[in-house]
């Protein structure tokens, strides 16, 4: 009764330029040959009828599943609990959608999406149909990907820490002995050359930018404080370097009590705060840059919001589309992979990124 009311009903649909049984026809054979497992189950959620993609993808037989309860077959005991919710929101009339794992006859679990669909006739429920897609290899390949994300991040962080400790630890020490050599050179110059005397004076003063460029380059590659202390002394650090070498005022507001984070979602928030002030001195023209960083329950939520002109947003996109810097689609990657979400929003007013991470219990590994 299910199965003629489920096919008469598709077939009625008034879409369908066709007599009702050419319909029914066509609809049957599009169930049957389609190559999404489909079930199709009574109003007391007992086995009506399935496709052959359903019998080949969880091997019981149609006879097998008429047997049995399908969720103590494809479920087991360890995924009773989802299934049985699963279950009962479908019969209430709630379509539900999810990727979980299911049991096939010979043990094995699978990682399917579930659409689980009330079937409604004439408002009244008379059964649910319920569409199976394996997504093994799909979750196989993601995870695959996820992994050498993760090794590829390693190698950058390392290749920062690699460059930033040869920036310290040789080209730092040698302007040093470059300067201390100026201000040995300078005692030398006779009184009388002035224009001698100038030139080592520049000179020197040149050699000592140099070094505060270089100390500045070798702590935005690898914060030393980011390690030691956290996002409470490294974004401070950040944002004060920043003013004084643009000139733009940063008001950065910090969660009381702040506390330590995976070092990996402390690498994330300085990484996307570095992007959003890079956003600021090359497209933005904001006169002033508001950072926010705050808990909410087991979340962090970072704030970066300029008073830029309306052509920022699409400058920054352009620029970091081309492949410098850290680019919109690898931070927002790298937040998602995090387990949380990064959106921007440019409304005419000024440019905001917002991120959302979990603090550590979220994290999707």
């Amino acid at each position: 009764m299910v199965e003629e009311e489920f096919f008469g009903t598709l077939a009625a649909y008034p879409s369908i330029p066709m007599d009702a049984g050419k319909s029914a026809a066509y609809l049957t054979a599009l169930f049957e040959h389609s190559p999404i497992a489909i079930v199709l189950l009574d109003s007391q959620h007992r086995y009506t009828l399935c496709n052959c993609a359903f019998e080949k993808l969880f091997q019981y037989s149609r006879n097998e599943l008429s047997k049995s309860d399908l969720d103590e077959l494809i479920a087991g005991p360890e995924m009773a609990e989802d299934a049985a919710r699963l279950t009962y929101l479908v019969l209430q009339g709630t379509k539900v959608h999810k990727v979980a794992q299911r049991r096939r006859r010979d043990g094995m679990m699978v990682d399917v999406e579930i659409y689980g669909i009330p079937l409604m006739v004439e408002g009244e429920l008379v059964g649910v149909y319920g569409l199976y897609q394996d997504v093994t290899e799909r979750k196989r390949a993601r995870t695959a990907f996820r992994q050498i994300s993760d090794q590829l991040e390693n190698l950058q962080q390392e290749e920062r820490r690699r460059i930033a400790r040869d920036l310290h630890d040789s080209t730092s020490q040698e302007l040093a002995v470059l300067n201390w050599n100026l201000r040995r050179l300078k005692t030398r110059v006779s009184e009388g050359d002035e224009d001698l005397k100038r030139l080592v004076d520049q000179t020197s003063e040149i050699a000592q930018q140099c070094s505060a460029s270089i100390r500045s380059a070798s702590y935005l590659l690898h914060p030393p404080l980011l390690g030691k202390a956290g996002l409470t002394q490294a974004l401070p650090w950040l944002t004060e370097g920043f003013e004084q070498r643009s000139g733009v005022r940063v008001a950065l507001e910090l969660s009381s009590g702040l506390g330590r984070f995976p070092n990996e979602v402390e690498a994330a928030i300085f990484r996307i705060v570095q992007e959003g002030l890079a956003n600021v001195l090359r497209h933005s023209g904001s006169p002033v840059v508001r950072i926010s960083l705050v808990t909410r329950e087991n979340w962090l939520q970072l704030r970066v919001s300029d008073q830029g002109k309306g052509g920022s947003f699409q400058g920054w996109i352009k620029t970091r589309s081309s492949g410098n810097g850290v680019g919109i689609s690898g931070m927002r990657e790298r937040v998602e992979h995090l387990g949380g979400w990064l959106s921007l929003d440019c409304n005419g007013e000024g440019t905001s990124i917002v991120a959302m991470l979990p603090t550590g219990n979220g994290l999707d590994a």
